[in-house]
């Protein structure tokens, strides 16, 4: 039955059948059946019938990197960016996708994916992940951070607070005076800014990446809802009371309800906690870093990150709150 399924969907895929349905919920059952290897096989709706519609391909950066999440039972996919709440999602899918570790904050690795076991958009077929992207029955959703503050907490984090900087920076440079000069400066971000963005092959890390770089150009169109960190709770309240499952015992209920509305916090209890989903960032790592830009910001490091994080506000689907520290200063 899977592969006849998936056989039908390749069918209309390729000949773009314009009016034909497909069902939903061969997705959902098809991942249930098989706990290790599950077959997707079938989305709602065919791609539309128009020759600009984009194509998914394995070298796809959507595709081969593990940033667009898959839950099939809500029909979701979801980008995520690492210093913009990306371990709270990861343990919400994995609460939805039931898996019985999505509470621990401490001794679990939620960014582990043999551990998280949560589907990624490259575990389906080329096929499928197109008509998956390009279907309206499934929602395409991403949270991002104002660049300023998201390379601020980078930096404040792996730098400041770890030797994370060091080891993935500085004792990557090419020669031994410019290890130790970045070692020594390891906490002054005027210095964080210069090796990162001077030696972007050595320094190269997904923590301080722009984020509109790990999402292809031709696919942010079909990105149907686009969130905010300094909305944060509003914005993934808000999308979750989007999605139901057909699978849901008690009909129209929303993933808030089930899934957000309590059940999260740091103490222990995991569902008996009361708070609601992000309400109490658990993330070891938060910050806070948009309530002091001016501490570690001056006029020649703003400039630096406006110019070499430019791509960050060149994207005309994503609008970013404007932020100028210092004006004509």
């Amino acid at each position: 039955m899977a592969a006849i399924s998936a056989a039908i969907l390749l069918l209309v895929v390729m000949l773009n059948i314009g009016k034909l349905d497909i069902i939903n919920e061969l997705v959902v059952q098809n991942a249930a059946a098989s706990e290790t290897h599950p077959t997707y096989s079938a989305v709602t709706k065919p791609i539309a019938s128009r020759e600009d519609t984009p194509v998914m391909k394995k070298t796809d950066l959507i595709y081969h990197t593990r940033s667009a999440f898959v839950v099939p039972e809500y029909k979701l996919i979801f980008f995520t960016f690492p210093k913009v709440a990306c371990s709270e999602w990861k343990r919400m899918f994995m609460r939805m996708n039931a898996n019985p570790n999505w509470c621990k904050t401490r001794g679990f690795n939620a960014h582990d994916p043999k551990m998280n076991k949560i589907k990624t958009l490259g575990e389906f077929d080329v096929e499928i992940a197109t008509a998956m992207m390009t279907s309206p029955a499934w929602t395409k959703a991403a949270i991002l951070r104002e660049p300023k503050e998201r390379v601020l907490s980078a930096f404040l984090d792996k730098a400041v607070k770890e030797d994370y900087y060091v080891r993935k920076c500085c004792d990557r440079l090419p020669a031994e005076d410019l290890k130790q000069q970045c070692k020594k400066n390891e906490e002054d971000f005027a210095s964080f800014l210069h090796f990162v963005t001077e030696y972007p092959e050595e320094c190269f890390d997904v923590h301080w990446e722009p984020q509109i770089a790990k999402i292809d150009q031709k696919w942010f169109p079909y990105i149907d809802t686009i969130g905010y960190q300094h909305d944060l709770l509003n914005n993934a309240q808000a999308l979750l009371k989007t999605l139901t499952s057909q699978r849901d015992d008690k009909p129209q209920r929303t993933a808030w309800r089930r899934y957000g509305m309590k059940g999260w916090g740091s103490e222990n209890g995991c569902e008996n906690r009361t708070r609601s989903f992000l309400e109490e960032n658990t993330s070891s790592h938060q910050l806070n870093t948009g309530d002091h830009l001016k501490e570690w910001y001056t006029p020649e490091t703003e400039k630096i990150v406006e110019e070499k994080w430019a791509i960050e506000w060149n994207q005309k689907e994503v609008n970013f709150p404007e932020i100028h520290l210092f004006n004509d200063e």
